[in-house]
């Protein structure tokens, strides 16, 4: 029959070295002298190795039981947290789901999911903080928001990304502009920094005119490109999810055959268990509609 060390053994042992005497490890843990030489008497028996040289009226400790000592301060630190109150699920009432988004994507999203789990989980709590791509990503990486869900990706050994939605890039104008539809040679057009998309623009504009794209306006949001293109800026080069719901009359969508670009919108999260049913249900539900 397998038996396992006692862990008031271990503790009274390791004080008693700690402190450098029985008689303190008995006061500290209020029990009796001969329990605490009963204990190291025990573990001595267990492990097969004098862990102290027996002599009336001295204290020593051999090599043995320094190791000991040592090992068994790891072991009961670990077993500190080993408790009921680490083995129950968390309360609603505590759950916290922290969802990164573009505000591109949050108009498509970011309603039905927030109304979903207020559905599922009336008392959790959930927050939402918007970025960019790259800003989303390392949020999830760093482990300050629990998914990410974004327009393309970055390979990161610690995160696990799912495809939940693939796109089109569109070139997109205002309908105001150009009336006379001038050829798209003549056109400026609005990026966002570069990304694979822009650099794919780029080279394929380079190898159908033999010049470089004109670029009039690289700005890092697609709200604020929509906006200048429905100003009557240039052309911009938005993911289609954005102009879902432009008035129809308002833009005109300009379809070279030179060029094409599809996007996948992903969901991120730590590849790490963490106990979250919120989180597990988010994913469960946007990953399964693919």
């Amino acid at each position: 029959m397998i038996t396992y060390l006692n862990l008031y053994h271990l503790k009274y042992f390791a004080q008693a070295v700690e402190l450098g005497s029985i008689s303190r490890a008995a006061e500290k843990n209020l029990v009796t002298h001969p329990a605490i030489s009963r204990a190291v008497s025990s573990l001595e028996r267990h492990l097969g190795v004098e862990l102290m040289e027996h002599q009336k009226k001295s204290f020593k400790v051999t090599e043995a039981g320094f190791l000991v000592a040592k090992q068994a301060r790891l072991l009961l630190a670990a077993a500190s947290y080993f408790n009921s109150s680490s083995l129950t699920s968390p309360s609603e009432e505590s759950i916290t789901l922290c969802i990164g988004i573009s505000k591109t994507l949050s108009e498509i999203y970011l309603n039905t999911l927030l109304k979903d789990i207020k559905s599922k989980f009336p008392k959790a709590k959930a927050q939402v903080r918007f970025g960019t791509t790259a800003e989303i990503i390392e949020a999830v990486a760093k482990n300050t928001i629990d998914l990410g869900i974004t327009i393309g990706s970055q390979n990161l050994p610690t995160l696990k990304q799912s495809v939940i939605k693939t796109e089109k890039f569109m070139l997109v104008e205002s309908a105001k502009a150009g009336q006379d539809r001038e050829e798209i040679k003549a056109k400026s057009f609005i990026l966002t920094e570069p990304r694979y998309e822009t650099a794919l623009l780029r080279k394929a504009y380079q190898k159908q005119f033999a010049q470089a794209l004109p670029v009039l306006f690289e700005i890092s949001s697609w709200e604020v490109i929509g906006q200048l293109v429905q100003q009557g800026l240039g052309v911009g080069l938005l993911p289609d999810i954005s102009i879902k719901h432009w008035n129809k009359n308002s833009y005109r969508i300009l379809k070279p055959a030179w060029f094409s670009s599809e996007y996948e919108v992903y969901i991120h999260h730590s590849k790490a268990s963490i106990q979250n049913p919120v989180r597990q249900y988010v994913l469960h539900a946007l990953v399964t509609k693919v």
